[in-house]
């Protein structure tokens, strides 16, 4: 992937954790289930300190303009993702869709696997000196995922 600006890249990843944020406590909210609930906050709460990771580096990003190839691979990340992340309450409408708690866990899962297919294409994106951050945020998302799976594996709706 050619470089798009930090700027834009950071933008939809702060945009990705706020309504992967959201979509965490609201979900958790209604969870019966304790040990669903428990996870579902902390999953919440890592969201939060993502997002103010990508905060912290988006002040630091420099204005850069983006070449024409910067723009084909912008039109992938916006039409990959737009269903999945981008976009305004993305996280609620996920958590008002989920009718079970097994839904809400396979919800969770797939938003999971979207931001880490965002967050790879992210750490090709910024800078050098960025990556690391990316880096480590992918690790917890990929951590995410197996919590969740294990979860589900374990639910009582499992046979």
């Amino acid at each position: 992937m050619s470089t798009l600006s930090a700027q834009t890249v950071l933008q939809w990843a702060i945009e990705i954790e706020r309504n992967g944020e959201a979509f965490y406590r609201t979900v958790a909210a209604s969870s019966q289930d304790r040990e669903i609930r428990n996870l579902l906050q902390d999953l919440a709460h890592q969201e939060q300190r993502h997002h103010r990771t990508f905060e912290r580096m988006l002040s630091k990003a420099p204005a850069a303009p983006e070449d024409e190839a910067s723009e084909h691979d912008r039109i992938y990340l916006e039409t990959a993702l737009a269903d999945a992340l981008i976009g305004p309450d993305k996280g609620m409408e996920r958590a008002r869709q989920a009718q079970t708690e097994e839904e809400a866990v396979r919800a969770a899962m797939a938003f999971e696997k979207d931001t880490l297919l965002f967050f790879y294409e992210l750490a090709e994106a910024v800078p050098e000196s960025q990556v690391q951050a990316v880096r480590a945020v992918i690790d917890e998302e990929r951590d995410h995922l197996r919590q969740l799976t294990r979860v589900l594996r374990s639910g009582p709706w499992v046979p």
